[in-house]
This record gives C-alpha cells, structure tokens and sequence, in this order.
C-alpha cells in the first residue's frame, strides 16, 4: 500500500492533466447532450408513436459496443477530443431524453389542469409546473448519464483524447498495476463527485413545496456557489493555459498503444524539443490503421512505424521482399498515393515471433514453427489483437504453415508473456525486443519458412515536412542507425520494470548517445 502511495504522488503531475482532459471531454459530452435531449424529451411527449422513434433510435447507440463506436468515427472525424465527445454525446442522449420524457409524462393531470384554469399558458405550464415537478427524475437521467460517461470516457484515450483512461492502458500494457490504479482510482472519484455534484444541484432545482427540509436547501446553494466559483476559475485558467499554448509552434507526434511505441514517440518528442524551437505534443492512439489514418488525415504530424507493418497491412502487399525493397516500395507509394514519407530506418528491427518456455519447448523438441505443427491442435496460442487479423500475421501464418492451434485468445501484448509464464497458454506471439524475453529466458521459435516481412522501425511523417520544417527533418534523421535490438530490449525492460518515469529513463539515454545536450549537466552512466 505504501509503495503504491508513494507511486501515485510521483505520478501526480501526470494525474492532474490526464483528469483535466477527463472532466473537459466529460463535461462537453454531457453538457451538448443536456442542451440537446431535454428539449428533445419534452418535444416528444407530444406524440407517441414519436417518441417510440425517437427512444428507439436513442437506444440504438447504446447497443454498439463503445469502441466500435469510436473507431467507425475516426474516418468521418479524425482523432482527439472531438469525435471522442462526439461518440460520448451519442452514449449520454438515452439517460437524460428517457427520464425527461417519463418525468413530465408522470405530472398529474390533474395538477395540469388546474394550472390552466388558473390562466397560464402552455410555456407557463411546462417551466412553472411540468419542469420543476419533474426535476427529480430528469436529474436522475443527468447522473445516469455522466457517471457512466466518466467510465466510457477512459476508451476515449485510444483516439488520442487523452484523459485517465491512457494511464489505465499504459498500465495494462506493461503489466503495471499501480499504474492501472493511477487511473482508475482518480476516474472512480470522478464519477462520485460528479454524482454527488448533480444531487446538490438537484435539490437546489427542486421546488420549495416539495422540500422536507428548507434549511437544507440554503447549505446546498452555499455549496453550489463555491463548486461553481471553483469550476469558473478552473475554466479561466484552463483558457489562459490553451491560449498561452496556441502561441508556440506544436509537432503532433503519434505512437501506439504499447510500451515500445511510447518509448519511440517520447524520444522523437524530446529530440524535437531538445534541437528545435518546436513544442512537441504526444498522442496515443490504438494499433492497427488507426494511427495511419490519423497520419493522412493531418491529425498527428510524425510517428513511428515498422516497415512490415506498413507494406503488407496498409499498403496490402503480399509479396515477400528482403528489407531494401520493402523500404523503397513504402517510401515511393506513399509519397506516391497517399502524400507521406518515410525516414532511413532507426537501427534496429522488431519482428513478430513465436515464444514459449524453453522447458515446454524442449519436451516436444520444438525448435522451429514448422516444429510446432505437430502439436499445435493441443496447445492455446495468445498474441496482440491486431495479430488476428492481418495477412502479415495470425490468418497469412496459417495457411504458410497450415498450422491449427487448439485455441486463439486475442489479449493486450502487455499481457501475453504474463499469460505464458503463468501456465495459461503455451504459445504466445511476441514482440522481439520484449525485455522480457531476455529476462525470463524464453525461446523463440525459427520462422523456417520466413514467413514474416522485415520490421525495421522508420520514422512516418507528413509530406512537405522537407520544405517548410527542414530543421525538424534534420533532427529526426539524428535517430538513423541510433538503436540497436539489445538497446531497445534493454529500454523496454526499464521502462515496465525500472523505477524512473519513462522520460527520465528517455532522456538519459538520448544524453548518453550525444543526440540531445545534458542541460542539467547530470553524470552520465
């Protein structure tokens, strides 16, 4: 407990602008949602048969699953805070248009009546009688509404929105529980405040007739005056801050969602930040086409990518190639269809692989794939998600092989190893400069039939970087031939298992390798 402690007050730099990208997104989700569904409750009691469309298609949204969701809005909208607000919108509206619809649909006739006899009109009616009477349950929807929104809102962070949930994935993808914790405690309290914020603010609406305790609703102001005034000043500095910002020259750079991609994306943020008068902004984002996407639509500017993934998964090449001819065939069609380029590889390459402990492997004499036909019917195969789908990966490797596993189980990569070292499964596809593998002694199968394309990691970015930002490209080009396998293998191990922040553990090694000055002039290792 007190490890974990100590853990979260290091980290509380970085909790305290994940949870103001949290409430922003939130809070904007929500509030649209309000704006848009009260009123659209209220239309509805007007007609049944409108109101079973209108609920109906509300529910709809609903029913797809929330990161599904978030990745069909990519190509519509890009990536970052508004179509993550977008898609949250869409996931509030039901809550908040159903008890709106029920609470002025429950007000006793009765009470309407008399209230047009007494000579009011129909707008008079809904804000002096409907309204106030069904304020209650139309908060409930609210509080519905934005609890379950704060936990949704942590998907957000894999279309580069930020907020807790990128401290939750950086956790699980490196098999860091206090890190998933960082997250997910601050998210919780979120959600409880929120919630208890929304009750003051309900009994505050609610009628003075309708109230047991009025003394009650003069402390509940009080507090709502000060969460309000603290909430202003909160909104007041967060604009000053973004307006400060919008004044220096930003370069968007992108990685994905596992601990090798971060690395790269704070080195070549730290670089640019270190040799240009650049600001540099790292985004997260999830694996597959969704950082390739975000590239072409000029959403993030550079990002860093392996040659592999590029030629058979983006560009759908099927061909086997040897490393020179993958690179020219990326660098001339993308400059070519899709107005990007790519940088001389980095040094090093990191090539899918088969693992297994080398006791397991030794009982069968498994030493290549090939070798592992013979028992895979018996045996549970577990790998990274975007594996599964790829010709470059899971469906290409079965028909090069004709091998069949007795089972498949998709998983976060932080957790393959995990799972193969606790007996769970038997195979587990892996990353080649995993730390772990060297850590933990693990065998890596022969691709015998050299199924697997090149994987040289090269630097991606926007065309025309060349003409208009050449200081940029010069600094990116100081990363060429920089890293080696077991130099990435050993950053990845401190990185999951080191006691440094990752930029710590970043910048001493850009130091040591002379690519970036020691301005603090620490002693280096």
């Amino acid at each position: 407990m007190n490890s974990f402690i100590g853990y979260f007050i290091e980290k509380l730099p970085e909790v305290h602008v994940a949870l103001i990208q949290h409430i922003e997104i939130t809070s904007l989700a929500v509030s649209i949602a309000i704006a848009i569904g009260v009123p659209i409750g209220i239309f509805i009691t007007r007609s049944e048969q409108l109101s079973k469309a209108v609920l109906t298609t509300a529910g709809i949204f609903q029913t797809i699953p929330s990161l599904a969701l978030f990745g069909l809005i990519i190509p519509v909208m890009g990536i970052g805070v508004k179509p993550a607000v977008f898609v949250l919108f869409l996931y509030s509206l039901l809550p908040i248009i159903t008890n709106t619809y029920i609470g002025i649909k429950g007000v006793d006739k009765s009470t309407i009546q008399a209230a047009i006899g007494m000579g009011m009109t129909n707008f008079q009616v809904l804000t002096k009688v409907k309204l106030p009477i069904a304020v209650a349950v139309i908060m409930g929807g609210i509080r519905i509404s934005t609890v379950a929104t704060i936990g949704t809102a942590t998907i957000a962070a894999l279309i580069g929105a930020g907020g807790l949930g990128e401290l939750i994935f950086r956790g699980i993808s490196t098999s860091n529980n206090n890190l998933v914790l960082t997250g997910a405690i601050p998210t919780a309290i979120l959600a409880f405040v929120a919630n208890y914020f929304l009750g003051v603010l309900e009994k505050v609406l609610t009628p003075n007739g309708m109230l047991t305790d009025f003394k009650e609703k003069k402390k509940n102001i009080k507090i709502l005056n000060i969460i309000a005034i603290v909430l202003i000043l909160g909104a007041g500095f967060r604009i000053y801050e973004n307006i400060e910002s919008s004044n220096i020259p930003t370069i968007v750079v992108g990685h994905k969602n596992y601990n090798e991609q971060r690395i790269l994306g704070v080195m070549i943020s730290q670089i640019i930040e270190a040799n240009t008068d650049y600001k540099a902004k790292t985004v997260e984002l999830g694996t597959g086409t969704v950082i390739f996407e975000a590239i072409k639509n000029g959403d993030i500017d550079v990002y860093p990518e392996y040659t592999g993934v590029a030629y058979a998964a983006y560009l759908g090449k099927k061909e086997k190639a040897d490393a020179k001819t993958v690179f020219e065939t990326i660098k001339s069609e993308y400059l070519k269809n899709h107005d990007l380029d790519i940088r001389e590889p980095i040094g090093f390459e990191n090539t899918y692989a088969f693992a297994m402990k080398p006791e397991v492997a030794k009982k069968y004499g498994i030493k290549t794939i090939s070798d592992l036909k013979k028992y895979a019917n018996n045996m549970i195969l577990s790998g990274p998600h975007e594996f599964m789908e790829r010709e470059d990966g899971l469906l290409g490797i079965q028909k090069a092989y004709n091998i069949k596993f007795k089972s498949i189980l998709s998983m976060d990569q932080g957790l393959v190893i995990s799972s193969l070292l606790s007996d769970k499964i038997e195979v587990a596809l892996v990353y080649s400069t995993d730390g772990l593998i060297a850590k933990h002694e693990l065998l890596l199968l022969e691709d015998n039939l050299k199924f697997f394309p090149p994987y040289e990691v090269v630097i991606t970015i926007r065309k025309g970087f060349e003409n208009i930002k050449g200081d940029i490209i010069e600094t990116l080009d100081s990363l060429v031939g920089a890293l080696n396998e077991n130099e990435m293998q050993k950053l990845n191990l401190l990185a999951i298992e080191g006691n440094e922040p990752i930029e710590n553990i970043i910048n001493n090694f850009l130091i040591d390798k002379g690519i970036i000055e020691d301005k603090n002039n620490r002693n280096t290792i």
